[in-house]
């Protein structure tokens, strides 16, 4: 073989190996579908960095690179509405092993906030977490907005189910 055949056959190759270095993966096309699902039936989708509670036997908790799902309050110009908005109490919970656990179902840890839901407000968001598709590992809300995190590795249905949630916990005043 001739080193020009060699040479042409590696250039070839390069770019062959460089498009398909670039193309979306089954999974990430699906993770597009589901982003612009969601954002058409109004849910903010953003990336970020996002800091885990601290887990049994960990001296610090860890923080990744994570998905959120939200839903914006509604806003009102009303001076009262604007009041209640800033008196709302910011939590978060995740589902990990982690040390608060105090008033979750079983599986899920608070991350911040511990404390500010009363009884009944715990008991609906027992319910609500049942309702989750089975890939969302953490819950927060806001007084701007409710967030979930998840991996993504859903169906449209699973979508719904995760849209329902966010809205209840907004019309629930959480």
């Amino acid at each position: 073989m001739e080193i020009k055949t060699f040479i042409v056959l590696f250039v070839c190759l390069s770019l062959v190996g460089s498009v398909a270095w670039v193309m979306p993966t089954p999974l990430q096309r699906a993770q597009a579908k589901i982003r612009q699902l969601a954002m058409s039936k109004g849910l903010k989708v953003n990336v970020g960095k996002l800091q885990g509670p601290r887990e049994e036997g960990q001296m610090a908790p860890e923080s990744h690179l994570a998905t959120s799902y939200g839903l914006p309050r509604v806003i009102t110009r009303s001076r009262s509405d604007g009041m209640i908005a800033m008196k709302r109490q910011a939590w978060e919970i995740f589902k990990a092993n982690g040390l608060n656990t105090k008033g979750l179902p079983t599986g899920w840890c608070w991350n911040r906030g511990e404390g500010t839901l009363n009884p009944q407000q715990l008991a609906c968001l027992a319910t609500l977490v049942e309702r989750l598709p089975s890939d969302v590992y953490a819950l927060s809300v806001t007084p701007i907005m409710a967030h979930a995190y998840w991996h993504e590795k859903s169906t449209p249905q699973q979508l719904d189910d995760l849209e329902g949630v966010l809205k209840e916990l907004i019309v629930e005043g959480f």
